[in-house]
C-alpha cells in the first residue's frame, strides 16, 4: 500500500512538473491583441495564402530543440503549390531560438504546406503554432539574425532598416557577409541580400508598409530556391498627389471632344483620385495601346490659397486614358495615367512604352528600373513635351510624375513618397585606360628613340647615313608586329568568349540614324543566352546574315535596313556580336547608318 501511495504521489509530481513545464510554452492561441509596434488590424482567423512561383529541391525543417529532436520532417511544394498560414497569437521567442534581432512578443503561427496536383491543391506538411522566427529560418525567409519572415513590425521603419543593414556583416562563426539594398515605394519595403562568396545565399523580400505582411520573397541557397506572392493583397482605392509644380489654368476635354472646363492647381495644391472601378475604354477613346478593362476614377482637383485647400473642379467617373490625356500623364497612344494595370506584364508595358516613340511625337523612350519601381520617360525629338513617369511595378500605380509640353507644367507625388533621381545613360571610361595603352606608348617611344639616335649617329658618321632607310624599315617593322601582338595578347579572350549563365543590369541603346533612339535599361539575360547579340534579340525584331564560326552580320532592326555596328561600353569590341558575351552592368549600343 505504501508503494502504491509513493507511485501515485510520484506521478502526481511528475504531472505537475509537466503542467509547468507546458504552461511555460505557447501550445495555445494568445489573447487576440497585438503589439503596439505591429499593425493593429491583423486578422487572427482569415487565412493569408501565398502561392508559389518557384520551387527547387525538398527540404528538411528543424525547430529550435537540440538533435535529434529538432527534425519535423521534410516538406515540398511546386509551381501553383501554396503556402498558408494562419496567426495564433504574440508570444515570446523560443528559448532555443538560435538568434533573432527583432524583440519579443513575435509573431506565431499555424502553417500548412501544398502542392499543386494538376490544379488541385494537395496538403503534404502542417505545423501547429510555429514561431515567425522558427518558420523564417525553415523557409530562408531572412538572413543571420535578420528574420522578417512573414511579419515585420512596421511602427518604425527606419528601425527596421538599420537591423537589415546592420546583419550585411554581423560577425560570428555562422554569419554570411553580403550585401544589402533596401529600397522603399509607396505601398512597399524592399530588402534584397546578396552573400559575397561562401554558400552565396540570395534573399530579397518586400513587405507591405501599411500592415508590415509579407507581399513576395525569392530566396535561394545551394540547391533550395522558394519564390512566393501573396495572394491575401488589395491596393486601396484612393490617391492622394501633392503638386509641387504647375503652370496655369487649363481645359479639360472629354473624349468625344467636349470641354467640361477650366482646372487650375498650384504648388502645395493636391489631385485626388479614387478609383470607381475596371471597364473598357470609352467608345470615342482617341487611342490608347493598353487593354481593357481599365481603371475608372473620380478626380478632385485642389488649389492651396494661403495655406487653405480648395476643391476647383471636380469630375466623376472619368477613364484612366481620359486622365492620362487630361494631365499629359503619357505620349501618343501610350497613356498609362494614373493606374497601369498591365504591370503584371512588365515586358509587354516596355515593348508598349517604346513602340510608342513615334506617332503624333517622335522622340527618344527610356526605361529604368529599380526593384520596386519602373521609370518611363519620353522627350519629344525638336519638339516640346517632355514627360516622365515612375510606377510601382507590383500595383501599377504612378508615384511621381513630370510633364511639359507648351505652356503646360505638371509635377505631382503620391503622399509619403520621394522619386528616386535618373542615373541617365553616361558611362564612365573603361578601368585601367591609361594601362592598356601604356605597351603601345612604350613601343611608340622606343621606335622614337632608335631613330633619333641613328638620325644622330648619321650627322657624326656620314657612312652610317645609308642604313637611316634600313634603320627605319626595320623600326616601323618591329613595332608593328610588337603592337599586333601586343594587342592580340591583351584581348580579353576570357572575358570575351567565356559565356556567364546570367547577367544583370543590362542596357541595349538601339539609334536609328534618324533621330529615334530607343533604350531598354536594367534587364537580365540568363541561360548563357548572354551575348550582346542576345541582348538585342531580347527586345527587337531583327535579319542576320549568319557566316558560321565567323559570326553573324544584322542587316536589318525592326524593319530598318542599314549597315548596324555595335559597340559595349563605347568599346568596339572587334568581334561578332554573337561571340561577345556580356558582364554585369554592360552598356550594349546598336548604331544604323
Amino acid at each position: 500500500m505504501k508503494n502504491t501511495k509513493k507511485v501515485i504521489y510520484f506521478i502526481g509530481i511528475l504531472v505537475f512538473i509537466q503542467l509547468i513545464y507546458s504552461g511555460s510554452i505557447p501550445v495555445v492561441r494568445a489573447e487576440e491583441t497585438v503589439p503596439g509596434s505591429y499593425y493593429q488590424n491583423l486578422n487572427f482567423n482569415n487565412t493569408y495564402a501565398y502561392e508559389v512561383i518557384q520551387f527547387g529541391n525538398p527540404s528538411s525543417w528543424y525547430n529550435f530543440s537540440p538533435w535529434p529532436n529538432s527534425y519535423e520532417g521534410d516538406w515540398r511544394t511546386n509551381v501553383g503549390g501554396q503556402i498558408e498560414i494562419n496567426l495564433t497569437g504574440f508570444y515570446n521567442k523560443d528559448t532555443g531560438d538560435w538568434g533573432n534581432v527583432f524583440e519579443d512578443p513575435i509573431p506565431w503561427y499555424d502553417i500548412e504546406i501544398f502542392e499543386n496536383n494538376l490544379g488541385s491543391l494537395n496538403s503534404n506538411f502542417t505545423l501547429s503554432n510555429k514561431s515567425n522566427s522558427e518558420v523564417a529560418r525553415a523557409l530562408t525567409l531572412g538572413y543571420n539574425n535578420f528574420q522578417p519572415g512573414f511579419m515585420i513590425p512596421n511602427e518604425n521603419l527606419t528601425y527596421i532598416k538599420e537591423l537589415a543593414l546592420n546583419q550585411s556583416d554581423p560577425g560570428g562563426l555562422y554569419a554570411s557577409i553580403g550585401d544589402v539594398q533596401i529600397e522603399e515605394s509607396y505601398n512597399f519595403l524592399y530588402i534584397g541580400f546578396e552573400e559575397i562568396g561562401g554558400v552565396e545565399q540570395k534573399s530579397y523580400f518586400i513587405y507591405d508598409k501599411w500592415t508590415g505582411s509579407l507581399i513576395w520573397a525569392k530566396s535561394s541557397v545551394l540547391g533550395y530556391l522558394l519564390e512566393i506572392k501573396s495572394l491575401n493583397f488589395t491596393l486601396e482605392d484612393s490617391f492622394v498627389y501633392n503638386v509641387i509644380h504647375f503652370s496655369e489654368a487649363t481645359g479639360w476635354y472629354n473624349l468625344t471632344g467636349g470641354f467640361e472646363g477650366d482646372w487650375n492647381t498650384n504648388t502645395g495644391g493636391q489631385i485626388i483620385a479614387n478609383l470607381t472601378g475596371y471597364y473598357d475604354k470609352d467608345p470615342n477613346d482617341w487611342g490608347n495601346v493598353i487593354d481593357d478593362p481599365i481603371p475608372w476614377f473620380d478626380i478632385e482637383i485642389v488649389e492651396n490659397k494661403t495655406g487653405i485647400l480648395t476643391t476647383n473642379f471636380t469630375i466623376a467617373n472619368r477613364s484612366n486614358s481620359e486622365l492620362g490625356w487630361a494631365f499629359t500623364l503619357g505620349y501618343n497612344y501610350f497613356q498609362p495615367g494614373i493606374l497601369l494595370q498591365i504591370i503584371d506584364n512588365l515586358t509587354r508595358v516596355k515593348k508598349l512604352a517604346l513602340q510608342e516613340a513615334s506617332g503624333f511625337a517622335n522622340g527618344l523612350v527610356s526605361i529604368e528600373e529599380t526593384p520596386l519601381t519602373i521609370k518611363i520617360a519620353f522627350e519629344q525629338t525638336d519638339g516640346e513635351q517632355d514627360t516622365n513617369l515612375i510606377y510601382e511595378k507590383r500595383t501599377g500605380l504612378l508615384l511621381w510624375g513630370y510633364t511639359s509640353i507648351g505652356d503646360y507644367l505638371l509635377e505631382m507625388v503620391i503622399d509619403d513618397y520621394t522619386p528616386w533621381e535618373s542615373t541617365g545613360e553616361e558611362s564612365s571610361p573603361p578601368p585601367y585606360f591609361f594601362l592598356r595603352i601604356l605597351p603601345y606608348i612604350v613601343i611608340a617611344s622606343i621606335s622614337v628613340l632608335i631613330i633619333t639616335t641613328a638620325l644622330i649617329a648619321s650627322r657624326f658618321k656620314p657612312g652610317f647615313k645609308k642604313f637611316n632607310k634600313y634603320v627605319l624599315i626595320s623600326v616601323l617593322a618591329i613595332a608593328s608586329f610588337t603592337s599586333f601582338f601586343v594587342f592580340t595578347s591583351s584581348t580579353e579572350v576570357s572575358e570575351v568568349n567565356t559565356p556567364l549563365k546570367e547577367v544583370d543590369d543590362i542596357t541595349l541603346i538601339v539609334d536609328y540614324g534618324n533621330g529615334t533612339i530607343m533604350t531598354w535599361a536594367n534587364f537580365t539575360l540568363s541561360d548563357y543566352n548572354t551575348t550582346a547579340f542576345d541582348a538585342l534579340s531580347e527586345w527587337c525584331d531583327f535579319e542576320i546574315t549568319d557566316y558560321g564560326e565567323r559570326g553573324i552580320i544584322v542587316e536589318s532592326i525592326n524593319g530598318l535596313k542599314k549597315s548596324w555596328l555595335y559597340s559595349v561600353n563605347g568599346e568596339s569590341p572587334g568581334v561578332s556580336a554573337k561571340k561577345y558575351n556580356l558582364r554585369d552592368g554592360d552598356i550594349v549600343k546598336w548604331i544604323g547608318s
